[in-house]
């Protein structure tokens, strides 16, 4: 049995605003969750706004340029924080995902996306358009950082990592709430809808390929994709990683996962040389 054992780091949170709740994450739980996962970016934590008077209140940089919503979650990822609203937005589709702007007709009828050639009929285009899932309520703006550095619970926590490490994130979910039963996506409007508005409205988790405009502009690697998460089931999400972690990690990962808990300085229970399917050998060295 390993046991790394260290001084928990405390985050110095450098962007707040709002009402003085303390961070959940301000005691290591972030740093043990990126030893798992072995991420390249960070979480993105996204808080939606619903007055002028909230948007002022938020302490965060404020965008400088108009932006696509998913560029804004990807410099979040990155590590910097920004604040933004309707003007900021460069590319309508997500703003009417997300109750910045409203929707109109040629968008409900599913004729402005038929118009695209994404779809074969206007039907389709009409029967994935009314499922496609909006933020009901009009939202002034929005602030998107990584989740730790909020002093506020944020609305969602979007990742967009590898497969691996959305399967591990999927194995934190069902460890605490069972199979995922409300997921839907359609290539379309990846970030926007599929890991931001369908999470929040549904209150549950949802996945996400990304769309072809977001790994366009954004540049996502060929191999990342999304999952999006109200930030409570997040929280819970964050335990069942690391419950997990011994019965579903092999003897490799668990290397790296020691090694990254050593420098970020935090205690991780690992358990090597059993997992759930008992084999830390690996098929390649089995069948030699």
């Amino acid at each position: 049995m390993y046991n790394h054992i260290g001084h928990t780091k405390l985050y110095k949170i450098i962007m707040e605003g709002g009402t003085s709740i303390k961070n959940t994450f301000a005691n290591g739980e972030m740093d043990r969750l990126y030893s798992c996962l072995n991420m390249d970016r960070r979480i993105v934590g996204v808080k939606f706004l619903f007055s002028e008077e909230e948007f002022n209140s938020f302490d965060v940089n404020t965008a400088k340029a108009k932006l696509s919503y998913c560029m804004m979650v990807k410099i979040a990822s990155s590590g910097k924080g920004i604040k933004v609203r309707s003007e900021h937005f460069k590319c309508n589709s997500s703003a009417r995902a997300l109750g910045i702007k409203e929707s109109d007709s040629s968008v409900k009828s599913g004729r402005k996306y038929y118009s695209y050639g994404l779809y074969d009929s206007l039907g389709t285009a009409k029967n994935v358009q009314s499922a496609v899932t909006y933020v009901e309520d009009p939202i002034y703006g929005a602030v998107l950082q990584p989740v730790e550095m909020f002093k506020v619970d944020p609305d969602v926590a979007i990742i967009v990592s590898n497969p691996y490490n959305i399967m591990r994130v999927v194995q934190g979910y069902t460890y605490k709430y069972g199979m995922a039963e409300n997921i839907k996506f359609a290539g379309n409007q990846g970030v926007c809808s599929e890991l931001t508005a369908r999470p929040y409205e549904n209150n549950d988790i949802n996945i996400s390929l990304l769309c072809s405009n977001t790994r366009f502009s954004c540049k996502w690697e060929d191999g990342e994709m999304g999952v999006g998460m109200p930030y409570k089931i997040f929280k819970n999400v964050l335990k069942g990683v690391l419950n997990t972690l011994n019965p579903a990690e092999p003897d490799y990962k668990k290397e790296g996962i020691i090694k990254r808990a050593g420098k970020r300085n935090v205690e991780i229970d690992v358990v090597k040389g059993e997992n759930y399917y008992n084999s830390s050998i690996g098929v390649a060295k089995l069948y030699k």
